[in-house]
């Protein structure tokens, strides 16, 4: 075996975890092919938070398989947590499956593989082994950092709990340090990662995640710091404080609300009430006006009403998100809500979702519209993917900006950039000079 491949499905736990895996697969002595069809063995690095990724990946497994000459298949991720040796049993061309909380044993199960046997490795160790000098990091701006692993909110339609473990955080001085390493390598933001990063808790010292952003942020050489994804009942006023105070914190957060009916959060198992959502995200404007939030939502939860319905449009209109993410109801293995009588028909679902999304990307089209004519800092990540003349890179709020090359620039520079036009995912501008700072607009 000398080459492999790797696909990536899901949130960017699974990207990290993927750097992860090719770094080990390299320092196996294993080398990147271009494309599947040229390695020996590929790798599906897998997401089972919706139903439809899982129906995909297996349907990706046969096409392989298909192959003139067929890889070896490894299966890690969420779906290899979830079906574990039924894989196997699927397909004989899948060699070995981890679980989330075993990729660190990657190369084992390549040495398995050249033995002839099929590894099934599953389940999470009490302690995880965070070795982040193995990780192979494409990007040469960012740097992806996990600080908690693990989800204790078991909310009734999530699966994450059942394939990724329990809370587990790492602790402060590990997570500075490997912070300290990637800015001593040139790059210019870190984004902090965890299913619920901000009930990270150091499991020495007791600091909370108001603590450790403070001290992530004092890295010297960094420039941004982003993280996803919180959750709206732990978002304490502290936080909101570390937002305010420290100009590195991105003015980028990605906040959950799921639903906008109070009968459908509590049935979901969130934990706070559509008044006490409203009530953070004014206590967040009030200090960081110029924050730029984006949320998830599910469409059609069991027991969703037109009437419920009409409350997440409505919640959606008062806030009125950057970005939003929504997704149609997928009922998931474990989780009390697939159990559910009252489940919402598929046409229902996919009928609110459009609708949904007609809001959204006028709400996103016209806050967008608002920062034409203004000058904000963009840090270049490379070539816009549509014309290679122009860069790409992200303002200090997450948004996309597209802009020509000037030729005194180049990737991992912070550049003022003037926007010209603006759509409902991405704006376009020109580089210019200026105090760099973001507009103030709120509600309407």
């Amino acid at each position: 075996m000398r080459s492999y491949f790797i696909e990536t499905w899901g949130c960017q736990m699974n990207q990290h975890d993927s750097e992860l895996i090719e770094g080990q697969l390299r320092d196996y002595g294993l080398v990147a092919a271009s494309d599947a069809s040229d390695a020996d063995l590929v790798i599906l690095n897998t997401c089972s938070v919706r139903e439809r990724p899982v129906h995909k990946i297996v349907s990706r497994i046969g096409a392989l398989e298909k192959m003139l000459n067929p890889p070896i298949i490894g299966v890690c991720g969420c779906v290899a947590q979830q079906e574990g040796t039924e894989l196997l049993k699927r397909s004989p061309s899948v060699g070995f499956v981890l679980g989330p909380g075993k990729i660190a044993s990657v190369g084992e199960a390549v040495r398995a593989v050249e033995k002839g046997q099929r590894e099934v490795l599953i389940g999470f160790d009490a302690e995880r082994d965070h070795n982040y000098h193995s990780i192979f990091r494409k990007s040469s701006t960012r740097g992806m950092v996990t600080v908690v692993e693990g989800c204790n909110e078991f909310c009734t339609f999530c699966i994450v709990p059942y394939t990724r473990g329990r809370e587990l955080s790492r602790a402060l001085p590990d997570v500075v340090e490997e912070v300290r390493h990637l800015a001593s390598t040139g790059l210019k933001e870190v984004e902090l990662l965890g299913q619920t990063i901000n009930a990270y808790k150091c499991p020495e010292t007791g600091s909370d995640f108001a603590d450790l952003l403070t001290e992530v942020a004092s890295v010297p050489g960094l420039a941004r710091v982003r993280y996803v994804t919180s959750h709206p009942r732990h978002f304490n006023p502290r936080l909101i404080d570390v937002l305010a105070d420290n100009p590195k914190v991105s003015r980028y957060l990605h906040l959950p609300f799921q639903s906008g009916a109070n009968e459908i959060l509590d049935r979901m198992h969130r934990r706070y009430t559509r008044e006490e959502y409203l009530e953070l995200i004014v206590n967040l404007r009030n200090v960081v006006p110029d924050i730029n939030l984006s949320t998830d939502v599910i469409v059609g939860f069991p027991g969703e009403t037109e009437e419920y319905f009409q409350h997440t449009l409505d919640l959606l209109q008062e806030i009125r998100f950057g970005q939003v993410f929504a997704f149609a109801f997928s009922p998931r293995p474990h989780t009390p809500a697939a159990r559910y009588v009252d489940q919402v028909d598929e046409a229902t679902k996919m009928e609110r979702l459009h609708r949904l999304f007609a809001l959204t990307e006028q709400i996103s089209s016209e806050l967008n519209q608002k920062l034409v004519g203004r000058d904000i800092p963009v840090l270049i990540d490379g070539d816009s993917r549509r014309d290679p003349n122009h860069w790409q890179g992200r303002g200090e709020d997450n948004r996309v900006v597209n802009f020509a090359k000037c030729g005194r620039e180049g990737v991992g520079d912070i550049v003022d950039v003037r926007i010209t036009r603006a759509g409902a995912h991405s704006l376009v501008g020109e580089r210019t000079s200026g105090d760099g700072r973001l507009p103030v607009f709120g509600a309407a």
